[in-house]
């Protein structure tokens, strides 16, 4: 199905893919384009550069918010366009090379988009520790570091618009998945707090702007994780195991809970290890993990 093209603001365009409902970003000005976690099929991959072609354009970069593998795709479909990212990215793909392979290899096989291979996964080709800037014509964007969904997290902010793309944060459709730590994702959210954001896109879900939309988003994600933090570590307090621990918060509410049905246990345990829990194995989103497939 070919996915639409929708102008979010002068300069700003998404596209959402039939898979996972994950969005790409086409920020264009002057015949000057930047690509955000461009994917996730080859035929979506074609659009979107015929799509930057059609407005006359030339990609100078790819923006990737962070390291997992459904926001990897586009360079190897596009090569030889410099690869922006921050510079924990380097590390959390050394850490888990093998495991973003394999789940690539799992999807290409899943979906038969093409013959699993060795992926090569981006190099970057400028990283940044806490911000970059980003020149459209007329517009500066801000690439900002936003650890807690990952360690290697970011986001893009432009002011004039007020137009935040979010990564893997503030989704109508997935609960906050803490795959760094609370507590930076935490401060993450404190910081978006004071920020003019008039147009949100997350990484998966519905773009809005609807300010109402926009605030309850944030203060959602919030509030559910304050509620886990302080459900587990009361529970730790009280000397709980980690099962007991799990069992105790697993009522929280969040968006979504028939479709990511591990996604809350594991935030659970990560507190657990967080505020000082012991457990045996591996636990939490350490563990070996791939996203449920959804049919285009």
């Amino acid at each position: 199905m070919d996915a639409p093209f929708r102008q979010l603001t002068p300069y700003a365009w998404v596209a959402q893919s039939c898979i996972y409902a994950t969005n790409s970003g086409i920020l264009i000005g002057n015949g000057k384009a930047y690509l955000v976690d461009p994917g996730i099929t080859p035929a979506e991959l074609e659009r979107i550069a015929a799509f930057v072609a059609t407005r006359q354009a030339v990609i100078r970069g790819i923006v990737l918010t962070h390291a997992h593998w459904d926001h990897l795709l586009g360079p190897a479909k596009l090569p030889g366009i410099p690869v922006i990212a921050h510079a924990e990215y380097a590390a959390v793909v050394a850490a888990h090379h093998d495991d973003l392979v394999r789940q690539i290899a799992a999807w290409q096989l899943g979906e038969r988009t093409e013959c699993p291979d060795v992926y090569a996964l981006p190099s970057p080709d400028m990283t940044f520790d806490d911000h970059i800037h980003i020149h459209l014509p007329g517009y500066c964007l801000s690439a900002i570091a936003a650890p807690g969904h990952a360690p290697d997290a970011l986001v893009l902010y432009e002011p004039v618009a007020g137009f935040l793309w979010a990564g893997d944060m503030l989704s109508d459709v997935e609960v906050p998945m803490v795959m760094d730590t609370f507590h930076h994702y935490r401060q993450t959210l404190e910081q978006l707090v004071h920020l003019d954001i008039r147009v949100l896109v997350p990484g998966h879900g519905a773009a809005t702007a609807d300010g109402t939309e926009i605030r309850a988003r944030i203060e959602h994600d919030r509030a559910y994780l304050a509620s886990v933090e302080k459900c587990v570590a009361s529970a730790v307090d009280q000397g709980a195991s980690l099962s007991e621990t799990v069992a105790r918060c697993g009522n929280i509410g969040f968006v979504q809970p028939d479709n990511y049905p591990n996604a809350h246990r594991w935030n659970i345990e990560q507190a657990y290890l967080e505020v000082g829990g012991s457990a045996s194995g591996t636990i939490g989103w350490a563990q070996d993990w791939l996203v449920e497939e959804m049919e285009c």
